[in-house]
């Protein structure tokens, strides 16, 4: 699941960045913006995922031989960061249409619920909570480029 944000407040700040820097400057920037906010969406995102007393109860159930050895929670991919011109995108959380998620396949129905259960949406919580985190992260890249760069 992707979320777009946008960082609103700074357009000021973005507006001198982007004319002191480089293609290649903004894309490096934005690239350590996005490998600095992984980390804490997959912070906020493990406070949000619901997790069971018991592993053993976890995953399949219904005497199936496979079972998860952790909590989802606990477990939450952070793919690699990719930039695409002078933007760049990181991954954190489980793609909906996969097959297998290292154990976790059924994390989905936690989001996204099922007809028998509700969802308990976690994935665009997890992004309004970090919002401001994130906007922080890259006020203090953009400033600390100028600061570099334009003195």
């Amino acid at each position: 699941m992707k979320i777009d944000m946008e960082f609103k407040g700074l357009e000021e700040l973005v507006k001198a960045f982007e004319s002191a820097a480089s293609d290649e400057d903004i894309a490096q920037v934005n690239k350590t913006i996005a490998e600095k906010g992984e980390p804490i969406v997959q912070r906020i995102m493990s406070g949000k995922i619901p997790k069971s007393k018991d592993i053993k109860k976890s995953g399949r159930g219904f005497g199936s031989k496979s079972s998860v050895s952790a909590h989802a929670a606990d477990e939450i991919p952070i793919g690699k960061v990719k930039v695409n011109g002078t933007g760049a995108t990181a991954d954190v959380g489980w793609e909906k249409n996969t097959q297998d998620e290292g154990g976790h396949f059924y994390v989905r129905f936690i989001n996204w619920g099922t007809i028998y259960r509700p969802p308990q949406e976690f994935i665009y919580a997890t992004g309004r909570e970090a919002d401001a985190e994130l906007q922080k992260i890259a006020e203090q890249e953009y400033q600390a480029y100028l600061d570099r760069t334009v003195g």
